[in-house]
């Protein structure tokens, strides 16, 4: 990434996000940046209203008629009541924040100065010009992230890109209460309901595993599968022997059922004899697919190993970052094997590969950009289209009566972009997109381009 360090997420596509969190953090490097904050100057924001007024009885807008639904029958009444507040916005100018854990994220603002520079380049009427007032590195520490966003409210923001791993239920409780949406990766518990401030362009990933009645279970696994030509494959999955791991077989199990044939469990801490583990737990074992769904690092240690020795296909989770192939010893360990992602992978040169790139030249960015820019691009995405839908009077009431209870489509609008999202189910369900990529003579191959799942709200 952009600090030159290897990082990673060890995001299991279908663990729960609060364990992913951890589980970042307990092999991120120690020789963290210190907390570093960079603020711009600006209009002063107009005087916020007094916070005692609600939305009127005819505003009051019920979202699905899925009976599975939670938000089904959501009025502004069966939540809590949201002030009008104009913290942050101008008549022309919108101020936004950025926190981030830089040693994981560390240029997500990147992605978000491409996505707000193209603005001034569209004819929409209403759009404020975007302003990024703060960016605050939080190194990681969830007391931190609270500072920052405490700073943030000082700095009379009204929204947030959050790109923390540490940004826990303190935190983006304290974002709710406040009343100032935040917008990033859904693995954190945050961007699920009963939080309805959280947008992710993905969705709650874990909604399903928390808990939240009517979440979506995410299938792209088995969508992926489809290069095996209508025949259902068979698995094995690898994850650790701890929570993260229990939620991932849970999850796992309920999509893939009977097809799923053996899961090899891994002590997280374990650093060596990994693939000669799972090729004895799975001897004997006739399977189309093995799925890695640990760390990075027991990743690279025994992929090589596995390719070589497991006639299927072996795949993982976590190794699709941008730049990790550039290491000779490390392209040659993933050499042959496969990779699955959340994010629109650059390597499918589509519609959103090209529109990103176009942005990412107006303000002398990189060429090559990396999974943070990726994150910090879509967010301001999000972002800007429910600011669309809001028009000229906007403020925090009118804001979350168009995002949460009357409800409006996200679409990238691109070939490849993220998929299509209900922002009034954003709390709930995950987006589902997702593809499959394999490293062939050193660099990342779609084997199966980023596609997306049907949803009933789109027939």
């Amino acid at each position: 990434m952009g600090s030159g360090k290897l990082k990673f997420i060890n995001l299991s596509i279908l663990a729960m996000g609060c364990i992913i969190a951890a589980a970042v953090m307990s092999c991120a490097s120690a020789d963290h940046p210190s907390l570093s904050i960079v603020s711009t100057q600006s209009e002063t924001p107009s005087p916020s209203p007094e916070k005692d007024q609600t939305l009127p009885a005819e505003t009051q807008v019920p979202l699905q008629e899925s009976s599975e639904d939670p938000m089904q029958e959501q009025t502004i009444d069966s939540v809590d009541p949201v002030s009008s507040s104009t913290r942050g916005i101008t008549e022309t100018k919108v101020r936004i924040g950025v926190i981030k854990t830089a040693d994981v994220f560390n240029d997500v603002e990147v992605g978000v100065e491409a996505r707000i520079s193209r603005i001034s380049t569209e004819e929409v009427s209403g759009i404020r010009e975007i302003e990024i007032a703060q960016i605050i590195d939080d190194e990681g520490d969830p007391i931190k992230t609270l500072e920052a966003a405490q700073t943030m409210i000082d700095q009379e923001v009204f929204a947030i890109v959050l790109a923390s791993v540490s940004a826990d239920r303190t935190v983006t409780d304290f974002l709710a209460e406040q009343n100032i949406p935040f917008f990033g990766w859904g693995f954190l518990e945050g961007f699920c309901y009963p939080n309805n401030w959280g947008f992710s362009f993905n969705g709650c990933l874990n909604g399903h595993a928390l808990g939240v009645p009517g979440a979506a279970l995410d299938d792209g696994s088995l969508r992926l599968a489809n290069i095996f030509y209508g025949r259902q494959p068979s698995l094995v999955l690898v994850t650790t022997s701890d929570d993260a791991g229990i939620a991932m077989e849970s999850l796992v199990q309920e999509v893939w059922g009977d097809n799923l044939l053996s899961v090899v469990k891994i002590p997280p801490t374990q650093e060596s004899g990994i693939a000669d583990r799972i090729l004895e737990e799975i001897s004997g074992v006739d399977s189309d697919i093995l799925w890695l769904s640990i760390g990075l690092g027991q990743t690279l240690q025994s992929k090589a190993q596995l390719i070589s020795s497991f006639p299927g296909m072996v795949v993982d989770d976590v190794t699709y970052l941008p730049g990790i192939l550039r290491e000779f010893e490390t392209s040659k360990k993933l050499e042959g094997g496969y990779v699955f992602t959340q994010f629109p992978p650059q390597e499918e040169y589509r519609e959103a590969t090209t529109r990103m790139a176009t942005d990412l030249e107006n303000i002398d960015g990189p060429l090559i950009y990396s999974q943070a820019i990726s994150l910090g691009y879509w967010s301001a995405d999000f972002l800007i289209q429910i600011l669309q839908e809001v028009g000229e009077k906007l403020d925090t009431r009118t804001f979350f009566n168009i995002a949460n209870i009357q409800g409006t489509i996200y679409d990238s609008s691109v070939s490849g972009g993220p998929c299509a999202l209900m922002t009034a189910l954003v709390h709930q369900d995950p987006s589902g997109g997702m593809s499959l990529l394999q490293v062939r003579g050193g660099v990342f191959r779609p084997v199966v381009d980023f596609n997306c799942p049907e949803r009933y709200w789109e027939n």
